[in-house]
């Protein structure tokens, strides 16, 4: 494997919880079916939510699987330097099984520099080979990006990582409380968790400075006091009362928490429910249909019963398919909005194709114009015999 990247850095120890699932899913997926789904994977996110370790994650397993591949991590601007400098460089990325791009939003606004990604990119995706890119930001926020390079980057599967949720912030912490055997008070945890932290590392960081303070004061930390030792948590993201706090109480707070990122999914206790959804979700989102039913049974708090929602969806989406079929059998024209996508908005579909069946009898306009004369055939026919009797 080329590039630099972390062996440690797997799906297995990566935190799952609602914001970041469905990336999760995706990486693992394109690493099991290389090439064959969600091809190229955008990931993007804020700034310490995981999307590096994802990427990595995606590496090793493909190799994990299949030990022939040719996988190449880098950050865009080691490729762009490279690509710049040598043919022996461009050879190397060109041959890669899969190719894994990481901090994007480097890239710059050098037209040179996008046609050259551009050309990479649809010599390996015309070859069916991975190709997984990692930003700070979706691909429409780029800025003056080539719009063929956007096409690419917009042609499989973009997915975003949010800021962990409540529920997986406080599992974090809990998790890593008990592994390093330290203790708060639950009420403690909690008003950690609920703060407005960004992402992991500043959560890391959070935590290890409540457990300091309370070391080095030699007594439990209490709720009320949290948001005055985190008051400039975000802002100050080196902590540099932390660093002192850690010379005085031993190195072993210079380690503490070192990877906040490893508590497995399998502590989380994720409900297999909620998998299943997402898995449903990545197949119709990659096949271009509208998964927001779907995506709303996430975002609740009640469990449901997967087998039966993903039926029911899956039952407007085969509705939809024969509707288009049909539409497009009567040559009829396609709706350009989202109703043959939207498994939400079937009666809006079935209405096209109802307008597409009437004029598809080609019966004269005339027959439907309200100005035209509507003749009384009865009177009609009393008036000839009356003409035929006179002789006329």
């Amino acid at each position: 494997m080329s590039g630099t990247v972390d062996s440690t850095l797997t799906f297995d120890n990566f935190v799952v919880g609602p914001g970041n699932r469905l990336a999760w899913e995706a990486a693992r997926t394109a690493s099991e079916s290389p090439g064959s789904a969600y091809n190229p994977l955008f990931i993007y996110s804020d700034t310490g939510l995981g999307k590096t370790h994802l990427l990595i994650a995606l590496a090793n397993r493909a190799k994990e699987l299949q030990p022939d591949l040719r996988v190449v991590y880098t950050p865009v601007e080691q490729l762009m330097r490279e690509l710049a400098g040598s043919e022996n460089s461009e050879s190397l990325y060109r041959d890669a099984d899969i190719l894994v791009i990481d901090d994007l939003q480097f890239l710059g606004h050098h037209s040179e520099n996008h046609q050259t990604l551009f050309h990479l990119l649809d010599h390996l995706l015309m070859a069916g080979k991975q190709v997984a890119l990692a930003c700070d930001r979706p691909p429409l926020e780029l800025g003056e990006l080539d719009d063929r390079l956007l096409s690419r980057f917009s042609g499989g599967l973009v997915v975003d990582i949010a800021r962990p949720a409540l529920e997986t912030r406080r599992a974090i912490l809990e998790l890593r409380l008990s592994a390093i055997e330290a203790t708060l008070r639950p009420e403690v945890v909690d008003a950690i968790a609920r703060l407005a932290i960004e992402n992991v590392r500043q959560l890391k960081g959070a935590l290890n400075r409540v457990l300091a303070a309370q070391k080095s004061e030699g007594r439990e930390i209490q709720a009320d006091e949290v948001d005055r030792l985190l008051a400039d948590v975000v802002a100050d993201a080196d902590m540099p009362w932390l660093a002192e706090a850690a010379q005085q109480s031993g190195a072993e707070f210079e380690d503490f928490l070192s990877d906040v990122s490893t508590a497995v999914e399998e502590a989380l206790g994720s409900p297999k429910w909620r998998e299943d959804i997402a898995r449903a979700i990545l197949k119709w989102e990659g096949e271009g249909y509208v998964t927001s039913r779907l995506e709303s049974y996430l975002d609740g708090d009640e469990t449901v019963d997967a087998e039966q929602v993903v039926a029911a969806y899956e039952r407007d989406i085969a509705t939809l398919k024969s509707i288009e079929e049909e539409l497009h059998r009567l040559d009829a024209q396609i709706p350009g909005d989202l109703s043959l996508r939207d498994p939400d908005r079937i009666e809006q579909a079935r209405q096209s194709l109802d307008g597409a069946r009437r004029s598809n009898l080609a019966v004269d306009d005339f027959f439907f114009d309200s100005e035209k004369v509507v003749w009384d055939w009865p009177a009609m026919e009393e008036r000839l015999m009356e003409g035929w009797g006179d002789g006329n």
